[in-house]
Parts: C-alpha cells; sequence; structure tokens
C-alpha cells in the first residue's frame, strides 16, 4: 500500500464535546425543530417536523465539518 493510499483518521477524543460546539452556531434552526417536536409531541409520527429537522441536521454538518 503506497503512502498516498493510506488514509489517517482523526480520533475525536471527546466527541459530545466536539457535537455541543458545532451546534452552537445552529440555535435558530434547533429551536424550529424544538418548537415543532414541542407542539406536536402528543401526534408523534414517522416524519413528523422532518424539514426542520433536516434543516438543523444540515447546519450541524456544516459546522462539525462532516457527515453521518
Amino acid at each position: 500500500m503506497s503512502a498516498a493510499a493510506r488514509v489517517t483518521r482523526y480520533k475525536d477524543t471527546q466527541p459530545l464535546k466536539s457535537l455541543a460546539k458545532a451546534s452552537q452556531s445552529c440555535s435558530a434552526p434547533g429551536m424550529a425543530y424544538g418548537k415543532c417536536i414541542g407542539a406536536k409531541y402528543t401526534e408523534v409520527s414517522k416524519g413528523m417536523c422532518e424539514a426542520e429537522f433536516q434543516a438543523f441536521k444540515d447546519c450541524v454538518q456544516k459546522s462539525f465539518g462532516r457527515k453521518w
């Protein structure tokens, strides 16, 4: 295996702390998602608040710098 083919992976030793930092800049989409869930929590169904969740997820992934 050549040196170019090897990929060094970064090992995050504090993943929850890193995720919390990344989500700090996403307060507006996070609030919108929280309000949607709060308003409909008695009527839970698959896909409810999906647009709000997707906006929050995209924001966190953008701040975090990777997708999952």
